[in-house]
C-alpha cells in the first residue's frame, strides 16, 4: 500500500534540505529515508516529483553560488535555471526505474542511485545519498558501498525493517572503527586568502603579491610537502617558471616539494602549441637550458582555453591536470574554449612516496571522480579548492564533508587546502 504523495513529496524535499546543511547527519538521513520516500509513491509522476524535490532541497546552494561563479553578467534567473535543471536531470533515474511491483525495487532503487553517479548524469552528480557510506560503514571500502546500495533496495521494499537493519549494521561498523586515518607526517596544506585572484583580468601586481605570499608561506613551513589551493596562480607558463626559479631551486636543494593550483593556458604563443607540448615544456622549464620569455602582455585576462592543474615543483617536477572541470562554467560542451573534459586522465600521482589522488575543487563533490581515484588504490586523498565565490553558502563545508566521508569509507587519509 502506497502512502499519499502529499506527505512523501515535501518530506523528500525536507531530507534534501538537511543534506544541504553539509552535516553528516543530513546525508545519513538521506540514505536511510530517500528510497522509501521516492519509490513508495503511487505513480511514476509523483515519484519524479519527490526525487526532484529532494535534489531541489539539496542543491539550493547552487542557485546562490552559481551567480557568483559564472560572474556578474549572469542573472539571478539564469542561476535559478541552472539549479532547477540539475534537480530535474538527477531525478530522472528514479522516475525511469519506478515500478508498482515492490519486490523489483530490490534492484531498481540501487540502480537509480548508481545512474546518478556514473556519466553522463554523474558529471553533475551532486548530493548523492551514497556519500553517506563513509559515515555508515567506515573502512569497509567497496563492501561498505555495496552494502549501502543493497540497503537502499531493502529500504525501498520493506522500509519498516530495512531502515533499522541498516542502522544497526552501521552502528556495528562504527563501534569497530579504529578512527580516522592520519595523513603522512611532513605533509602540510596551506589555506590562503587571495580572493578572486584567478577570476577576471590578471593584474600583474596582484599576481606578483600572490606569488610572494605563496613562496613565503611555503618557505616558512617545516613540512617536506607543502600544498596550496586550486588556481592561486592565475596563469602558469614557462616564464612563470623562470620567475619562480630561485624559489624552486632552493626547495629542490632542501629536498622539499610544493604543489600549487594554477591555470595553464592551452596556447603558449600567438601561433599556439598543443597541450601536450605545453605540459612537457612546463615540466622542464625550470631547467637552465629551457624556458624563455613568452610574448604577450601579463595584463591579458585568463586564457580562453586553459587547463586547471596542479604544478609540482622542487625535489619533484610534474603537472597534474583536472579531470572534471565545472560543467558550463569551465567545461562547456556547447562552446569552444574553457577547460576541456579530461575524464580519462590519471586520477593518482606518485608524490614523495605517496599514491596521491588529487581532487581539484568540483571533483570533491562528484562521487564518480572519487570512485575512479579509489580504483587506483591511493594512499592519500588531497583536495584543493578555490572557494572565494562560495561565500554565504555551505558549499565549502560540503566539499570537506565529501572528502571526509570517502576518506572514512576507503580508509585513506585526506588533506584539504582552500583559498577564500
Amino acid at each position: 500500500m502506497k502512502t499519499k504523495p502529499i506527505l512523501l513529496t515535501p518530506a523528500a524535499a525536507i531530507v534534501g534540505t538537511a543534506v544541504s546543511s553539509a552535516h553528516p547527519a543530513g546525508i545519513i538521513v538521506s540514505l536511510l529515508l530517500l528510497p522509501a520516500l521516492v519509490f513508495r509513491q503511487p505513480s511514476r509522476r509523483t515519484c519524479y516529483a519527490a526525487a526532484a524535490g529532494y535534489y531541489a532541497g539539496a542543491l539550493w546552494p547552487l542557485a546562490v553560488g552559481a551567480r557568483n561563479f559564472f560572474g556578474p553578467d549572469v542573472s539571478a534567473a539564469a542561476a535559478i535555471a541552472f539549479w532547477a535543471l540539475c534537480a530535474v536531470l538527477l531525478a530522472l533515474p528514479f522516475a525511469l526505474l519506478w515500478t508498482d511491483r515492490t519486490r523489483h525495487l530490490l534492484w531498481r532503487a540501487p540502480l537509480a542511485l548508481v545512474l546518478g553517479v556514473v556519466p553522463p548524469l554523474g558529471l553533475i552528480g551532486f548530493a548523492s545519498p551514497l556519500t553517506a557510506s563513509g559515515f555508515l560503514f567506515p573502512a569497509w571500502s567497496w563492501a561498505g558501498l555495496a552494502l549501502s546500495l543493497a540497503g537502499c533496495g531493502f529500504i525501498a521494499t520493506h522500509p519498516g525493517v530495512g531502515e533499522p537493519s541498516l542502522a544497526a549494521l552501521a552502528l556495528i561498523a562504527n563501534l569497530s572503527y579504529p578512527g580516522n586515518p592520519k595523513p603522512p607526517a611532513h605533509w602540510q596544506t596551506v589555506d590562503t586568502h587571495l580572493g578572486a585572484i584567478s577570476h577576471g583580468p590578471v593584474s600583474p601586481l596582484r599576481e606578483y603579491l600572490g606569488a610572494q605570499t605563496i613562496q613565503q608561506q611555503a618557505w616558512a613551513s617545516s613540512a617536506k610537502v607543502v600544498i596550496f589551493p586550486e588556481s592561486v596562480v592565475p596563469r602558469w607558463t614557462a616564464s612563470t617558471d623562470l620567475f619562480w626559479k630561485p624559489f624552486i631551486e632552493a626547495f629542490r636543494r632542501e629536498g622539499k616539494i610544493v604543489l600549487i593550483g594554477a591555470l595553464i593556458p592551452e596556447s603558449l604563443s600567438p601561433q599556439g602549441r598543443d597541450l601536450r607540448a605545453a605540459v612537457d615544456l612546463l615540466q622542464t622549464a625550470h631547467e637552465p637550458e629551457t624556458g624563455g620569455r613568452l610574448p604577450g602582455s601579463p595584463q591579458l585576462a585568463i586564457p580562453y582555453s586553459y587547463r586547471n592543474a596542479v604544478i609540482i615543483r622542487g625535489a619533484q617536477t610534474g603537472v597534474f591536470l583536472q579531470r572534471l572541470p565545472v560543467p558550463m562554467a569551465a567545461w562547456n560542451p556547447f562552446e569552444r574554449g574553457g577547460a576541456p573534459l579530461h575524464l580519462t586522465g590519471p586520477a593518482v600521482l606518485d608524490v614523495a612516496g605517496q599514491r596521491t589522488a588529487l581532487l581539484i575543487c568540483y571533483e570533491q563533490v562528484i562521487p564518480w571522480t572519487v570512485w575512479t581515484a579509489a580504483l587506483a588504490r591511493p594512499t592519500l586523498l588531497v583536495g584543493m579548492s578555490n572557494d572565494h565565490w562560495a561565500t554565504g553558502t555551505p558549499i565549502p563545508q560540503w566539499q570537506a564533508l565529501c572528502l571526509h566521508a570517502w576518506s572514512r569509507l576507503f580508509g585513506v587519509p585526506y588533506l584539504l587546502a582552500v583559498n577564500t
